[in-house]
């Protein structure tokens, strides 16, 4: 295990001796990759207070966890009731027990019904903690998927033209993504005309018009890591209606890049959002939250939305994408991918223009 894991590790480590967690159990895939760098359908990682974590598996992966892992224990899962007694005789001691609030209710059960006389403690706020502070080499990884992004985007807006379903414009995604080597982050939300007052509008057959929007919310994966970006196209000369709505939202969306940096609060991003779309009369048109964090999952925490607290700290990955969605006329969204420093922030998606027209 490099150091960057293992000083994860201590991290977690850190924040349970804090809180008075004795052991905890992570079972998610993406948990587990985060502080062993090993990818596999089936593990866990049990880590305790103090001492080597002890990482479980089948036999599938048990010579690459003997290649890959260092700095813990590596051991084969047994039959289901030994692996349970391997745990009630470790829980000896142990008060508070960890789990991940996405855990299975088959498999937190028979953990519930083994360690009677533990109390579960939920560590998914504990966890995102740590995450959500990325290290050089994750920002470096988020910038260059960002990077393949955008390029990406330019290459599709060559591409679509008047008379393209979305489908059709999905699937051309796909063909010149696979071409890059890359992979997407998640499913392209693809909107052509007043589908985009759909926020997560579904590709269908609806056919792209001529001097008709076009809202394009797209990412793919480097190295593990999400990338995540939207832009609000016009085919054709940009109507008066249109350019108006757009004016706004990049006007918000411009507000809160210039306004972030570390110590202010994720809530107050969203409500400097909230303001700036409110104050022209578009307020009740705007209702998902301002952003989220991105890294592995493509949605991690801390978040810009109305309830999260978070203090805002350099190396912290969010996006910023307000959006106003007016029912059978129009919907916009621009979103950029930033990076907290020290001073401000740092806006991934820079190389892309927010304004993109398509012959």
């Amino acid at each position: 295990m490099d150091h960057e894991r293992t000083a994860r590790i201590a991290k977690l480590q850190a924040a349970m001796d804090a809180q008075d967690i004795d052991a905890v159990f992570i079972y998610s895939p993406v948990n587990r990759n985060y502080f062993t760098g090993l990818t596999t359908s089936n593990g866990l990682l049990l880590v305790e207070r103090a001492g080597e974590p002890i990482f479980y598996t089948d036999f599938r992966y048990l010579e690459v966890a003997h290649r890959v892992l260092r700095g813990m224990e590596i051991r084969k899962f047994g039959p289901t009731a030994e692996q349970l007694a391997v745990y009630a005789k470790m829980a000896a001691g142990w008060k508070h027990v960890g789990y991940e609030g996405t855990l299975a209710v088959a498999q937190f059960l028979p953990l519930q019904e083994t360690l009677k006389n533990v109390k579960w403690v939920s560590v998914s706020t504990l966890i995102s903690g740590i995450r959500g502070i990325k290290s050089a080499r994750e920002i470096d990884a988020i910038r260059r998927s960002a990077e393949a992004n955008s390029a990406l985007f330019a290459e599709l807006t060559e591409t679509f033209r008047p008379g393209m379903s979305e489908l059709e414009m999905l699937r051309h995604f796909r063909t010149i993504m696979a071409s890059r080597g890359l992979t997407e982050s998640f499913s392209p939300i693809i909107c052509a005309g007043t589908n985009a007052v759909e926020c997560h509008h579904q590709p269908d057959e609806t056919i792209l018009q001529p001097n008709s929007e076009l809202l394009i919310d797209m990412g793919v994966m480097v190295d593990d890591y999400c990338s995540d970006m939207t832009r609000t196209v016009f085919c054709g000369t940009p109507t008066k209606r249109f350019k108006e709505i757009f004016d706004i939202v990049l006007e918000a969306n411009q507000s809160v890049i210039r306004a972030v940096r570390p110590g202010v609060r994720c809530c107050d991003m969203d409500k400097l959002s909230r303001d700036v779309i409110g104050r022209y009369g578009y307020g009740e048109y705007y209702d998902h939250a301002l952003g989220h964090s991105v890294g592995l999952e493509i949605h991690e925490m801390p978040s810009f939305s109305r309830v999260c607290e978070t203090v805002l700290e350099p190396g912290m990955v969010i996006t910023v994408e307000p959006g106003i969605y007016i029912p059978g006329d129009t919907g916009v969204r621009i979103e950029d991918l930033i990076v907290v420093t020290e001073t401000g922030c740092e806006v991934l998606t820079r190389n892309t223009p927010h304004e993109v027209v398509i012959a």
